[in-house]
């Protein structure tokens, strides 16, 4: 019903997921952040949720380039 359900998922696998409903893409830009793990419900076409979670819990960097998001940290 549209929604994705992460339980100590990496970034890299969570945004993949993402990517499959997105135009938007997702990019973990760098090995160790991709490694992160994430949980928690998320609406599939919300990728700034997910950008949010990156964000402010994270503390990761956020970056929009042309159709991609890049995270980094």
């Amino acid at each position: 019903n549209g929604v994705l359900v992460f339980n100590h998922t990496t970034l890299a696998d969570a945004a993949a997921e993402f990517n499959r409903y997105n135009k938007r893409k997702l990019v973990i830009g760098d090995p160790a952040v991709a490694s992160l793990e994430i949980g928690g419900p998320f609406q599939a076409n919300s990728i700034e949720a997910f950008t949010d979670v990156a964000q402010h819990i994270l503390q990761l960097h956020v970056a929009y380039r042309g159709n991609d998001i890049v995270i980094t940290r």
